[in-house]
């Protein structure tokens, strides 16, 4: 067997620092249930099990140590498929997809609207192999089907579903809802059985659940597509062990197609106190107060009309329902076509709703108002060019997704802009104010101050 030290090294290898751990401890609170260090691998008894993204690491360490190693590949390559990809991608999308696939693992990171889906079809198509795309949105399920059978040139029921309330598998390239692949800590068999594995949004893979369903995966291609690629809590290390390093990153300012855009932030500044009751460190309660007070709203009313009156396609985000419902009864008496999207929709009455949206022509008015949570991820309409950011948030990766709904290219979008409501009397929100300003100008946005034009 190996010796001690290097056992451990290898476990070392799946390992990382847990953040959470050591802000408890500087903030003096219990680490109780917060281990220290988060192990990836598993110590069987005959053997060790590292997560496929160590490989890299693995050969060179052997490399330095001098050992000759005898690889056995068992990763299952997959059944034979024949697809043709038909479209043409961008310049940057021919670079991602080339080095994507320069490798059998890894992540390709790019902003939202930057065409992933595409790239992915393309990389089946290269591929020929069978595939399974695991999603973790109901709402993408049928996103992906779509896309894949334009770009293949498939017929849609080829492409099989698995998951919000179907399960027609097709074993060719099908499509799972996370959530359905993994009950009640039990991996579904059925994800063994492909050769490749895409996985869309994967900044969700450090979730236990979903980290297990990767476990189990057998595949020998497997790479991950995200927007945010780092996590809040620090635990992105997982994505790079299950799907592998980041192989191509691609940056808001490398996107052709946007040098002709103006991308711009209009600060809102108000005059919003936090009421005596509401705690100054408990976001919900502040969120609650922001979302009650009348001359915010007022404020947001106002500059939301003017951004129609001005022939502006607007998008309109908050974190709390009845803010969005309280801001859609204000403005329909007042605009035409009001979209709202929220979570806790039907099927049906969200393919009614889509339905609606997308029949209403470019030339005419038309405002969607939507929830954060509901329209951050896979959202695509290439119409929209101005955010109204309502009620504040300060993670980077969140701004980056609720943003890039904007910067899907159309032919009639020359200014990209983004009202951001701004509470500077209050403390923490002033200090969420800062953190989104970084984030804003790391993405190439002209931050303007107070007036919006």
């Amino acid at each position: 067997g190996l010796p001690p030290a290097v056992i451990n090294h290898l476990l070392k290898m799946a390992a990382f620092q847990n953040p959470e751990f050591y802000k408890a401890q500087a903030m003096r609170l219990s680490t109780f249930g917060k281990p220290r260090v988060i192990h990836c691998a598993e110590d069987f008894p005959n053997h060790l099990g590292l997560p496929r993204g160590c490989l890299e690491d693995l050969k060179s360490f052997f490399a330095d140590q001098g050992a000759v190693i005898d690889w056995v590949d068992e990763r299952f390559a997959g059944i034979s498929i024949d697809v043709a990809f038909h479209g043409v991608l961008r310049p940057e999308q021919e670079e991602a997809f080339r080095a994507m696939l320069a490798h059998d693992i890894g992540v390709l990171s790019a902003p939202p609207a930057f065409g992933k889906t595409i790239v992915a079809a393309r990389i089946i198509a290269d591929r020929q192999v069978n595939s399974l795309i695991v999603v973790h949105r109901r709402q993408l399920l049928e996103q992906w089907q779509d896309r894949l059978a334009v770009h293949l040139n498939i017929s849609p029921q080829r492409i099989g579903i698995v998951g919000g309330g179907r399960k027609n598998r097709t074993g060719f390239i099908d499509i799972a809802l996370m959530q359905s692949l993994n009950r009640k800590g039990i991996v579904n068999e059925l994800v063994e059985e492909y050769g490749q594995v895409i996985v869309d949004e994967c900044h969700h893979l450090p979730a236990f659940s979903f980290e297990q369903i990767l476990k189990k995966v057998r595949a020998k291609f497997v790479f991950g597509l995200t927007a945010t690629p780092i996590r809040r809590d620090g635990h992105h290390p997982i994505i790079k062990m299950q799907c592998g390093p980041i192989r191509c990153k691609i940056s808001l300012q490398k996107k052709s197609g946007e040098k002709s855009v103006s991308h711009q932030i209009f600060s809102r500044f108000t005059d919003f106190v936090l009421p005596k009751e509401v705690s100054a460190s408990k976001i919900h309660g502040i969120y609650a107060a922001l979302a009650a007070d009348e001359d915010r709203n007022t404020l947001i009313f106002n500059d939301l009309l003017a951004a129609l009156e001005a022939g502006r396609s607007p998008l309109l985000l908050t974190e709390r329902k009845d803010h969005l419902e309280y801001l859609a009864r204000r403005v329909e008496r007042f605009a035409k076509n009001v979209i709202v999207l929220k979570g806790g929709m039907g099927k049906t009455q969200r393919q009614e709703v889509m339905k609606k949206m997308k029949a209403v022509p470019d030339t005419q008015e038309r405002l969607i108002l939507a929830t954060g949570r509901y329209i951050g991820e896979g959202f695509d309409d290439a119409r929209l060019d101005t955010l109204f950011l309502t009620l504040p948030i300060s993670w980077r990766g969140t701004l980056q997704q609720y943003v890039g709904r904007l910067h899907r290219a159309h032919d009639n979008k020359r200014v990209v802009q983004v009202y951001d409501y701004v509470d500077e009397k209050v403390p923490l929100l002033e200090r969420m104010y800062q953190k989104r300003l970084k984030g804003y100008r790391a993405i190439g946005y002209e931050i303007k101050e107070k007036d919006a034009c």
